[in-house]
């Protein structure tokens, strides 16, 4: 809806201008002034899931509490500490796998499904390119990583975030025809960037509150580090860590 009527009003713009400046030897002034403000419009809002610019994504939940979620499982090496540093301290998440991961490694799927945290799709490829794909090859990509978990776990997968937090139009319409729900997050702790365990704790903690979902990889040990530490921040700060379907009013599986 924003795209459109950002849209319509850019549009309208370069017909005024037309109307008010044909002739004048001026119109490309405007011409390139709304160009290039249309432009940054839609880069933004394709780069920033926040913006909820093409797809309406859930990026904070309704209720109180806090939510912990992990993106680009499921690692061989990693993804088992996650959980038995998740189940020591009571705390149940949401792993946001990768379907070609997650084909290698079934055996994950059904234990963190055994262990009682939830399941969601992050692509099947999560490739470099994903946002250019076409509409058919963008919803084969993303049925495929629905198929793989409901084959190892039994129940396919209603959440869905977008590989780097990306939208466009194709995937607008690609979620709406396979209904799932775009997740995106309050917090970004950018692990996968901090190599200091204070600032990463940090940038994890600093603005959390009542309805904050936690964004994290379950492919970094700097996370596995940290994370007795945000706990603990939460705890202290009376923030109750709850699942991320319970926080959002929104059910995990179809």
């Amino acid at each position: 809806m924003k795209h459109i009527i950002i849209t319509t009003v850019s549009v309208l713009a370069l017909l005024a201008a037309w109307l008010l400046l044909r002739g004048t030897g001026h119109l490309w002034v405007p011409v390139v002034s709304i160009v290039a403000v249309y432009h940054l419009i839609v880069g933004y809002g394709s780069a920033q899931i926040k913006a909820n610019y093409f797809v309406q994504s859930i990026n904070k939940g309704e209720n109180e509490g806090v939510a912990f979620t992990f993106d680009d499982g499921p690692d061989e090496n990693l993804t088992r500490k996650f959980m038995d540093l998740l189940e020591a301290e009571q705390v149940k998440a949401t792993f946001f796998v990768i379907g070609r991961k997650a084909a290698e490694n079934t055996e994950l799927l059904i234990e963190i499904d055994r262990r009682g945290h939830y399941i969601a799709n992050h692509s099947y490829s999560h490739s470099n390119f994903i946002g250019f794909f076409p509409y058919a090859k963008l919803k084969a990509d993303i049925d495929h990583c629905s198929a793989t978990i409901e084959q190892a776990i039994g129940k396919r997968p209603l959440l869905f975030r977008p590989p780097f937090g990306v939208t466009n139009p194709i995937y607008a319409r690609v979620l709406k025809k396979i209904g799932l729900q775009s997740i995106g997050w309050t917090i970004r702790s950018f692990d996968t960037v901090l190599k200091d365990k204070a600032a990463l704790t940090q940038c994890a903690t600093r603005t959390i509150g009542n309805g904050s979902i936690l964004l994290f990889h379950d492919t970094q040990q700097i996370t596995l580090d940290i994370l007795p530490d945000v706990i603990r921040f939460c705890r202290d700060n009376n923030l109750k860590i709850v699942s991320l379907p319970e926080l959002i009013n929104k059910s995990p599986y179809d």
